[in-house]
């Protein structure tokens, strides 16, 4: 049966119309040849209700500073008495510094000399030497460690150093000085003195 249609490929196509486009699909089954045609739909306008505000994006960049300090306060005289060995003396000493450090211990004389004659007369000793121990309290990313060092009088003449590690500090500092037995027949008699210097040096 003809219905004004023209032939194409074996297939038969309306002629004459304008229509949608179509797509065809061809199955097989059973030996005979089935098309099934399917209009393609028209894009859908978008509408004001589907339109999604993704926002803005606003980026503020921040910078900031810690001023590098380091700072140790303290000085006071400490008055032993009658010397002898054994002695015992204590001191606090103030300490601020927020970077790793070193301590570096100096001593002028390399222990409590006498005054006028440091070389001492006869049998007895002008000098009397001692310990020194430095204690100071550290801050570590994850731990308190308590960093101490241990010093004889004259070595301190040359390069005595406690280092804080990778540690800042986390209060107060301590000195604890021991006196040792006098050589000799024991000290002469007179004035003895001697000046200890504490320098801190920031490590970075």
């Amino acid at each position: 049966m003809r219905l004004g249609s023209d032939q194409v490929g074996g297939f038969l196509t309306t002629s004459g119309r304008a229509r949608a486009p179509r797509r065809a699909t061809v199955l097989a089954a059973a030996g005979a040849m089935v098309v099934a045609v399917a209009s393609s739909a028209e894009a859908e306008p978008m509408s004001a209700g589907n339109i999604v505000d993704i926002g803005a994006q606003l980026e503020v960049a921040l910078k900031g500073r810690i001023v590098q300090r380091c700072e140790i306060q303290g000085g006071e005289s400490i008055d032993l008495g009658e010397l002898r060995g054994g002695l015992v003396a204590a001191a606090g000493f103030g300490l601020d510094c927020n970077v790793p450090f070193d301590i570096n211990v100096s001593s002028a004389r390399g222990g409590l000399a006498h005054a006028s004659q440091p070389q001492g007369e006869g049998p007895f000793a002008g000098m009397l030497p001692y310990d020194l121990k430095v204690t100071v309290p550290t801050r570590h990313p994850e731990r308190e460690v308590v960093v101490e060092g241990r010093f004889f009088s004259p070595d301190m003449m040359a390069h005595a150093v406690l280092s804080s590690g990778d540690g800042i500090a986390s209060g107060r500092g301590w000195l604890e000085l021991r006196t040792r037995a006098p050589s000799g027949a024991g000290l002469l008699a007179g004035r003895y003195r001697e000046t200890l210097t504490m320098t801190i040096s920031p490590r970075v």
